[in-house]
């Protein structure tokens, strides 16, 4: 029972965090056009296996795809659990 509540506590920490972040960002902001957002959060997924060569593409990818669209990179955050990389946290900004 202990470890439930203790596992229930952690996991509502970390999504208060993430949403605190992505508030205290602007990612919910919207920009004078009111089409596309001043801000944006992506999650980049780390797949099993490959990570070092294959999160480079990744990254590479999403820096691209959102520099076609006016952004710029902003901000990266890797994102762990029980000492696994899961993916990174980037953050891109609209001028």
């Amino acid at each position: 029972m202990k470890s439930r509540l203790s596992i229930a506590a952690l996991i509502f920490l970390v999504a208060c965090l993430i949403g605190g972040s992505l508030v205290a960002t602007g990612a919910f902001a919207r920009s004078r056009s009111g089409d596309q957002p001043r801000t944006v959060t992506v999650f980049v997924d780390a797949t099993f296996g490959m990570r070092k060569n294959h999160m480079a593409r990744k990254l590479t990818k999403s820096h691209a795809e959102y520099a076609a669209k006016g952004y710029h990179f902003a901000q990266m955050v890797a994102y762990n659990e029980n000492g696994d990389l899961e993916g990174f946290f980037v953050t891109y900004v609209r001028n």
